[in-house]
């Protein structure tokens, strides 16, 4: 009987202390830490952007702060892209994982553009502007997963009707 009394006892005492001193979890936390960043070019960034040494990269301008795709800048040798016409430019511009580990890219886009899966570009089928990465991984996702130093080219196609297009890129990486 004192054995049984003892063994009660013990189990009471350590569901009290537990009771006392608690699991450890918390709500939230709160805490300042600093955080530095520092902005440099496209080209010098952890997702580099640059020319992609081939034969559309004319479109691909660097001249300001934000680099830009322009189909329209006559210094190219047009003024545009053909009317009732779909377009495509293909290696208009590269990405390349600049990091220290490995990225998801993916691409969106608002306005007159938007973005397909990775190596399925085609030109819509009414007037706007896509966008695709020119290679699949292979995942059926979205995505497009970027080594540490490897690259991928960016490939547009236009369907113009006699309207002028615009839109913005929006570029993401996630390790």
């Amino acid at each position: 009987m004192q054995r049984r009394k003892f063994v009660i006892g013990m189990g009471a005492l350590a569901s009290g202390t537990a009771a006392v001193i608690g699991t450890g979890a918390f709500s939230s936390v709160e805490a300042d830490r600093q955080v530095d960043v520092q902005v440099t070019e496209d080209a010098n960034a952890y997702l580099g952007l640059d020319n992609s040494g081939e034969a559309n990269d004319m479109y691909f301008d660097t001249s300001g702060d934000e680099y830009a795709v322009d189909f329209v800048d006559s210094s190219n040798g047009g003024n545009g892209v053909n009317p009732n016409a779909d377009t495509v430019a293909e290696d208009v511009f590269t990405i390349t994982n600049q990091g220290t580990q490995p990225v998801e890219v993916s691409l969106s886009g608002s306005g007159d553009l938007s973005a397909q899966l990775p190596g399925s570009l085609s030109a819509p089928s009414s007037d706007g502007i896509t966008v695709a990465l020119a290679e699949d991984d292979g995942d059926s996702d979205d995505t497009y997963e970027l080594g540490v130093g490897k690259s991928v080219n960016v490939d547009f196609a236009i369907n113009a009707g006699t309207s002028n297009l615009s839109g913005t890129l929006t570029i993401g990486a996630e390790a």
